[in-house]
């Protein structure tokens, strides 16, 4: 996800344009702070577990259906605080503030679920990082600006240029990494996601195998970091079919699934290939099945291998 301070500022920036300026008495300004920060709210789910969290994480609350209702309820409790200011314009600011939250962390790795519960696929352009620092100084400026029409337009130019140059420099690391790969992989079907300002994460899909590794568009360095074999398809079907298989798929959309075979059973991992710790990938997953492919055990992994859940099978 964006950071919060990101959100918050942002929320900050769209208030404070509303013409009253930066002070607690601007109500338009609270509303669409609390409207840019509020869909992270949803980290209370966290009480429930890590898999009841990373389930929920960017579905509802940063839909469009969430984003209204987040601020009806803003709407309301602002109200008695404000009382020259209607309902109607408390619950529009909110509502302005609540789609820059899903706007932006559409722009990282992780992507939200917009248009949930109609489309469940998260969206996102896999453009800037977590914690932006070019995003987050044009949004001091736009605060230092206030209604400065000239220095705010000149921020809103900025911006898109800055949105520009990461398309370049993820267009060259798509570059680079299709050279690099072209005399053993060619073929394969490549997405690349933020990482560090020039450094890129890429993964390779081919009919029988995954290729991960980092290019930097600056330096075009390309380094594969490993490459795993794609598992038989009555298998992968078996394992996608399980609960923890169809939690898994809809959690991420870049997953690799691997299996052995040991004493009669099939112990298969999965693994999230976005984002990784060092040498290994941040959330995983192991099932294990019988010769039958019936499950036996099923075990979320999030954050650390050592971390396990044991889902109800």
């Amino acid at each position: 996800m964006m950071d919060p301070i990101t959100h918050a500022v942002a929320g900050i920036v769209i208030g404070s344009k509303a013409g009253v300026g930066l002070s607690v008495a601007n109500g338009l300004m609270i509303a669409s702070t609390l409207g840019a920060i509020a869909p992270d709210f949803d980290i209370t789910t966290r009480l429930w577990g890590d898999y009841v969290y990373l389930g929920q994480h960017r579905k509802f609350s940063h839909s469009l259906p969430g984003i209204f209702i987040i601020s009806i309820l803003i709407g309301a409790i602002l109200t008695p605080f404000y009382t020259a200011l209607s309902f109607g314009q408390l619950f529009f600011w909110a509502v302005l503030g609540g789609l820059s939250h899903s706007f932006l962390d559409m722009f990282n790795s992780y992507g939200v679920s917009l248009l949930w519960p109609l489309m469940k696929k998260k969206l996102s352009f896999n453009l800037l990082l977590i914690f932006d620092p070019v995003l987050f100084i044009l949004l001091l400026v736009f605060i230092y600006a206030g209604n400065n029409l000239i220095i705010n337009l000149w921020t809103i130019g900025i911006f898109i240029g800055y949105l520009l140059l990461r398309i370049l420099m993820r267009q060259r690391a798509y570059r680079l990494v299709k050279k690099n790969l072209q005399n053993e992989y060619p073929d394969s079907k490549l997405v690349i996601l933020p990482l560090r300002f020039s450094v890129w994460d890429f993964i390779a899909s081919l009919p029988d195998k995954k290729v991960v590794g980092t290019v930097d568009s600056i330096k075009r360095k390309v380094r594969i970091l490993g490459c795993f074999d794609n598992i038989r398809n009555h298998l992968g079907q078996a394992v996608l079919a399980s609960v923890l298989g169809k939690y898994f798929v809809d959690f991420t959309p870049y997953y690799h699934i691997s299996c052995e075979a040991s004493e009669g059973k099939y112990v298969a991992r999965l693994m999230d290939l976005r984002y990784r710790v060092k040498d290994r990938f941040l959330h995983n997953a192991t099932l294990v099945m019988d010769s039958d492919l019936k499950v036996e055990e099923a075990i979320f992994q999030p954050f650390n291998l050592s971390r396990k859940i044991y889902l109800n099978i």
